[in-house]
């Protein structure tokens, strides 16, 4: 099974519509969650399947699979 991981170096949330991480609308279990716009998203272990949905949707490549 695939998990999720914030690839810190390439996160820029800046670069995202006001500030908020596109990847995190893409998971229908919530398992990216951004405190506040701006400040990049933490992953939620515990909720995500391994669908790796969220690593097609960041233009920045930024979410990726780990494991």
């Amino acid at each position: 099974m695939q998990v999720m991981a914030i690839d810190k170096s390439k996160c820029r949330p800046e670069h995202c519509e006001n500030g908020i991480c596109v990847a995190t609308y893409s998971c229908t279990w919530k398992v990216l969650e951004q405190e506040k716009p701006y400040v990049p998203p933490a992953v939620d272990l515990k909720r995500c399947l391994g669908c790796a949905r969220c690593t097609f949707t960041c233009p920045l490549g930024a979410v990726q699979a780990a494991g």
